[in-house]
C-alpha cells in the first residue's frame, strides 16, 4: 500500500523466507478482497482458487453431523451481492502473491526480527535479533498477538508516561477457547468446493476445501476455565497435547462419512493454540504504532483477523496519505503530524473492529452450544430458518468496510452498495446476526503493511520512511 502511495517503507521479516510455510490458511473475504484488488491481486488470487472454490456449498450441521442449513452456489451469490466471492487459501500463497506484487524486492529483508526500539523527536531506531540496526520515521507492528513491537510500546510509554496504557489491557484479556487448526489431504469423504460447520458440546468444527482440493479444518475447544492475561499467561500447547485433544475428539462426526480422527490422521499439518480475545484500548504512543493482532485480536471463526488486518493498513495508509508535503524541503513528519494521523486511524477503527469482535465471539458461542439458549437456537430454530441469512451476514460485515481512498476500485458490478459507494454517509443498518458459522480461521501477516503495493504515485515523499 505504501509503494503504491509512494512512501519508502521497509518490512522486517523475522523469518529467514518470505513466505514461510507455517501450515495455516486464510479466508479472503469481501471486505479484504476488495482492498487486495485496488493492488492488483485479484487475478492471481482467483487463479489460486480457480476449480476449487470452497464457497460453493456452505452446510451447518448440528453435532451428530446432520446438515441442517444448507446454500447452494454462496459463492455466485454473494459475488453478485457485493463484487466478491470469499476464497480459503494457504497463508504461504497470499503472501507470494503480495511480495510477487511488489515492484521493489529489496523493501522486504528476512530474518530481521525486532528486539528492541528506540523513540527520538524525530524518528525511531529499530534492533532487530541480529544486531542490525534500522531508522525510520514509523514503526508500525504488525507483528501479531504476541507482538515484540507493542511490548516495546508499552515498556516505554510506562517509563515516560505511567498509565498512559491501562493496567486492564494486559490484565482482563480473556482466552476462552483453543484451536488445533491443520491442513489434510484430499478427501472424498469432504465434498469438493464446499465449507462447513459442525456443531458440539463445548466444541465445534469449521471443514473447508481449498486449492487443489487440500483440506483445511479447525477444531474449536472451549477451556475449562478462562485463562485471563497476555503474553505469558496465554496457554500454551505442545505436540503430545494437540495429539490428546485430537484423540479425545476423534470419533467426532463430522458428516455421514468422515469422523475427524480420519481427517487427522490425514493431516499434513497440525498445530494446537490458545485464541485469545481482545481490543486494546490504545494502539499507538509517539512513533510507533500497532495494526491487526497486535492491535485487537479475534476469535478466528469469524475469518476476520486477517481481513480486519487489511483494512486496518488501508485506513493507516489513508491517514499516512494526507500527510503529503507542500513542497520538497518540507517532507519532514512533525510529532504532532505522526499523532494526529495514528489517533485517526485509531478512532476510524475502533468500532468497526469491536463489532467484529463481538460478531466473532457470538459465533463461537452458537456453535458451541454454549448456553441453554444457544442449544435451543441450534435445535428449534436454526433447521427453519432461511439460508439467505448468510448472505446477509456476508453483506452486512462487508458493506462498512474500509479501502484504499486515492487508488481506484476495479468495476466489478455488483447489486449492493458498500456504505462509501452511497452518495451520502448513511445511518448504520441494523446488523443481521447469521446463525450460520461461516468463518474461517486467520492469522494476521506480519507482512501486512508493506507487502501491499505497485508504482508509487507521489515520489515527493521518498524521503519518509516506515519500518
Amino acid at each position: 500500500m505504501l509503494e503504491k502511495i509512494g512512501i519508502n517503507f521497509l518490512v522486517l521479516e523475522k523469518y529467514n523466507s518470505i513466505a514461510p510455510d507455517l501450515g495455516a490458511s486464510i479466508g479472503i473475504f469481501p471486505n479484504g478482497f476488495r482492498i487486495l484488488d485496488q493492488l492488483g491481486c485479484f487475478d492471481a488470487i482467483s487463479k489460486l482458487v480457480e476449480g476449487a472454490d470452497g464457497f460453493e456449498l456452505l452446510e451447518m450441521k448440528n453435532e451428530f453431523g446432520q446438515t441442517i442449513q444448507r446454500l447452494e452456489k454462496a459463492s455466485e451469490k454473494i459475488q453478485h451481492r457485493i463484487a466478491y466471492a470469499p476464497v480459503f487459501i494457504d497463508r504461504q500463497m497470499i503472501i507470494q502473491i503480495l511480495y510477487d506484487n511488489l515492484r521493489d524486492k529489496s523493501t522486504v529483508v528476512t530474518g530481521k526480527g525486532v528486539q528492541h526500539v528506540e523513540q527520538h523527536p524525530d524518528h525511531v531506531r529499530v534492533q532487530t535479533t541480529d544486531g542490525t540496526m534500522f531508522t525510520g520515521e514509523l514503526l508500525v507492528g504488525a507483528d501479531g498477538i504476541y507482538s515484540t513491537v507493542r511490548k516495546e510500546m508499552w515498556r516505554q510509554a510506562d517509563q515516560a508516561r505511567p498509565g498512559y496504557f491501562p493496567l486492564s489491557d494486559r490484565t482482563n484479556t480473556a482466552t476462552e477457547y483453543c484451536c488445533i487448526f491443520g491442513i489434510s489431504k484430499p478427501t472424498s469423504k469432504v465434498p469438493k468446493c464446499s465449507s462447513f460447520n459442525v456443531m458440539g458440546r463445548g466444541h465445534s468444527y469449521l471443514v473447508a476445501t481449498g486449492p487443489n482440493h487440500r483440506v483445511y479444518w479447525f477444531l474449536f475447544k472451549k477451556l475449562s476455565s478462562v485463562a485471563y492475561g497476555i503474553e505469558d499467561k496465554y496457554p500454551r500447547y505442545t505436540e503430545d497435547e494437540r495429539d490428546a485433544l485430537a484423540a479425545e475428539h476423534a470419533d467426532d462426526v463430522l458428516n455421514e462419512e468422515l469422523r475427524f480422527g480420519e481427517l487427522y490422521a490425514n493431516r499434513t499439518t497440525a498445530t494446537l493454540q490458545a485464541l485469545p480475545e481482545v481490543i486494546f484500548s490504545k494502539w499507538h504512543y509517539g512513533r510507533i504504532v500497532t495494526i491487526g493482532d497486535a492491535a485487537h485480536k479475534l476469535n478466528p471463526i469469524g475469518g476476520q483477523g486477517g481481513n480486519s488486518a487489511i483494512e486496518d493498513a488501508a485506513v493507516l495508509t489513508n491517514q499516512l496519505f494526507k500527510l503529503a508535503p507542500t513542497s520538497e524541503e518540507d517532507q519532514a513528519w512533525t510529532d504532532n503530524d505522526i499523532s494526529e494521523a495514528l489517533e485517526r486511524t485509531f478512532s476510524l477503527r475502533y468500532d468497526r473492529v469491536a463489532s467484529l469482535v463481538k460478531m466473532s465471539h457470538d459465533l463461537q458461542t452458537l456453535q458451541a452450544l454454549d448456553s441453554f439458549f444457544t442449544r435451543i437456537l441450534a435445535k428449534f430454530v436454526i433447521p427453519h430458518s432461511s439460508p439467505v441469512s448468510v448472505l446477509d451476514q456476508f453483506s452486512s460485515t462487508a458493506r462498512p468496510a474500509a479501502r484504499l481512498e486515492m487508488v481506484e476500485i476495479p468495476n466489478r458490478p455488483h447489486a449492493e452498495l458498500y456504505d462509501d459507494e452511497k452518495p451520502a454517509k448513511s445511518v448504520d443498518s441494523k446488523r443481521i446476526f447469521s446463525f450460520f458459522a461461516y468463518g474461517a480461521f486467520t492469522l494476521v501477516s506480519a507482512l501486512v503493511l508493506g507487502q501491499l503495493g505497485a508504482q508509487g504515485l507521489h515520489q515527493i515523499w521518498k524521503r519518509c520512511t516506515i519500518l
